[in-house]
């Protein structure tokens, strides 16, 4: 005998509410009203017949209780069963599901993320902020279901403005959320790459072809490995200032040196960077004199760009005040589609001012931005 079939009809799931989320009560009901209406009278009959032995006639009463008792503990234990394991409603046609693909309509599950507080199963892309059952906060964004990459922003300069948002503010992963990771790494394009330099080395950061999704997934975490690396050596500037080793190893032998050292990150400049304001933009043709449009270097920026396989690609130039000085990052950002997102915070522009690998994520100077320049 098959197993039962679930349906869902409008108002079936009681408890169920518009932000889409799955309770136990809700998949509890869903599952005794599914099953009362199509197994009571079939396996009720089925179960009595098997399993006790009352004689066949003279005993309807009693059958037909026992029955009841059978059907309802078989719909209660499979109801727990269900609700306390990976279930899921089909957004597509309300079919409640145990699978990873809706069984009436063959609609992938979606991607999910957990109440911290309760365990209650949210869908990844929900609008809810707090959890309807327990009241704990949601974590905020895509991280929650397993991703790295955001929802993207509808202009290159709202990622970047994100990022610096995120420096200003000292949250990491805020700065991490302006990327494009998932879909950079989908998208990324190893062949060109190694066209472009006509060489294959071991350290460059991205280096096998993605060809099946655990290579993506080893390509994005090398790709998020590179760009921290630089926000890090770029924070590492800043913080020392004029003490940054700049690539240089410090020798530090003497007694009390390591703590004579360590003192120099405790300088203040850390909490300067909440200063942060007045975010503008450039064009890279005000910081390059006019170099970054000629023919042979845009030649050379379509080839540069063409390894992200995005729809578009630009490279901003961004200033922000900063105590009396001024921020500058130059990163280059790419659109996927209709979003836009940061790629690198390096750029051809960073690449033709001579910017080295210590000051690529951002860098102080004093000054405007013609002083900067000079």
């Amino acid at each position: 005998m098959t197993g039962p079939v679930l349906h869902h009809r409008p108002g079936a799931l009681h408890g169920r509410e518009s932000a889409g989320r799955i309770t136990p009560d809700a998949c509890r009901n869903m599952l005794l009203e599914q099953l009362f209406n199509r197994l009571f009278v079939s396996y009720a009959e089925g179960l009595y017949d098997r399993y006790t032995l009352l004689p066949e006639r003279g005993t309807g009463m009693i059958r037909k209780f026992i029955a009841c008792c059978l059907a309802l503990a078989l719909v209660l234990c499979c109801a727990c069963s269900f609700a306390e394991g990976d279930a899921w409603v089909c957004p597509e046609c309300g079919n409640g599901n145990t699978t990873n693909f809706c069984t009436k309509c063959g609609t992938k599950k979606p991607d999910m993320i957990a109440c911290p507080g309760c365990g209650t199963q949210y869908p990844a892309d929900t609008d809810a902020v707090f959890c309807g059952e327990c009241g704990t906060k949601l974590l905020p964004d895509a991280r929650a279901a397993g991703r790295y990459e955001g929802e993207g922003f509808d202009t290159p300069e709202e990622a970047v403005t994100c990022y610096l948002n995120g420096l200003k503010n000292l949250d990491f992963e805020q700065m991490l959320g302006a990327y494009a990771w998932e879909t950079q790494a989908a998208h990324y394009s190893v062949e060109l790459y190694l066209e472009r330099l006509k060489s294959y080395s071991p350290t460059y950061s991205v280096r096998i072809p993605p060809i099946n999704d655990f290579l993506i997934s080893a390509n994005l975490h090398a790709l998020r490995a590179q760009e921290t690396r630089l926000i890090y050596n770029s924070l590492e500037t800043f913080l020392l200032g004029e003490d940054a080793p700049q690539g240089m190893v410090i020798a530090l032998n003497e007694d009390g040196a390591v703590a004579e050292f360590l003192e120099k990150f405790d300088n203040g400049r850390l909490e300067k960077l909440s200063g942060l304001a007045n975010i503008a933009f450039h064009s890279p043709d005000e910081v390059t004199e006019g170099r970054f449009s000629m023919e042979r270097n845009q030649e050379n920026f379509m080839k540069q760009t063409a390894v992200y396989g995005a729809d578009e690609v630009v490279n901003l130039v961004a200033t922000a005040d900063l105590a009396d000085g001024t921020l500058v990052c130059m990163p280059t950002v790419a659109r996927y589609g209709g979003r836009w997102y940061m790629v690198s915070v390096s750029s051809m522009v960073s690449m033709m001012l001579g910017i080295d690998m210590n000051n690529q994520a951002f860098m102080f100077a004093e000054g405007d931005l013609p002083d900067f320049m000079h």
